[in-house]
């Protein structure tokens, strides 16, 4: 199993198998729009699962749960933003998750699904912003987007709200 270091686990709203430095302006004025719009929302880790499914899996992952359905639409609202930027987007639904690992040709997948009998009991927690995210070469943010503000609270410059994700 190679297992997903924790300090980069992230939540994936698009994938960009290659993005060249002189298109990340594009990227960020296509998401911007659409992320200063989404005031901060509450997920819930729970659940495992894998894809794909079956004995083949690829990567096992954590669930989340949506209730709002805020993640699902800020997914929706990038993709759409993108795509109308020209940018290619996934065709498959968004299917909210957190990767945790990816199985080796050895790893025993009956095993863990056996041993996740137990619900999960993880915090709740709070997304606070989306980042444009480098994971090749080493891990790194290319760009932060904060979301816009809670209903009711006044808007904050850059820089004055805590670093919390």
């Amino acid at each position: 199993m190679r297992w997903v270091d924790p300090a980069t686990t992230h939540v994936t709203l698009h994938f960009f198998a290659e993005l060249p430095p002189e298109r990340t302006a594009a990227v960020v004025d296509a998401v911007g729009g659409v992320v200063a719009g989404q005031a901060p929302f509450t997920l819930q880790p729970g659940g495992y699962g894998s894809f794909p499914g079956g004995t083949r899996a690829r990567v096992l992952w954590l669930g989340l749960g949506d209730e709002s359905g805020a993640l699902a639409g800020l997914a929706a609202g990038i993709a759409d933003a993108l795509a109308g930027r020209g940018f290619e987007v996934d065709p498959r639904p968004f299917r909210s998750h957190i990767t945790l690992g990816r199985p080796g040709p050895r790893f025993d997948l009956q095993a863990w699904r056996r041993e996740l009998t137990e619900p999960v009991e993880l915090p709740a927690f709070t997304a606070r912003e989306v980042l444009l995210y480098e994971s090749r070469n080493g891990h790194h943010v290319r760009e932060r987007l904060p979301f816009g503000p809670a209903a009711g609270e006044p808007a904050t410059a850059p820089g004055d709200a805590a670093d919390e994700r």
